[in-house]
């Protein structure tokens, strides 16, 4: 299922403990990875959700990125 975006874990423990072992051997570089994926996976979700409820704001934030990267480029 990693390929083809989000997906969830399911851990079988008798404890809190022993859940919380099962979770530690994640590397936490294999975590920070599959978070970022899972963020970038869901932005175009989210920008969707929120320009339906506040359009402009929403469109404001676009008009700011668009200024700052004109910016960094100009330079």
């Amino acid at each position: 299922m990693r390929d083809f975006g989000q997906y969830q874990v399911l851990f079988f423990a008798e404890s809190e403990q022993q859940l919380l072992e099962q979770i530690q051997q994640v590397p936490l570089t294999e975590y920070k990875t599959q978070r970022r994926k899972l963020a970038l996976a869901e932005a175009p979700r989210q920008q969707k959700h929120r320009l339906h409820h506040d359009p402009s704001s929403t469109i404001q934030g676009l008009v700011n990125q668009h200024q700052e990267l004109r910016s960094l480029l100009e330079f």
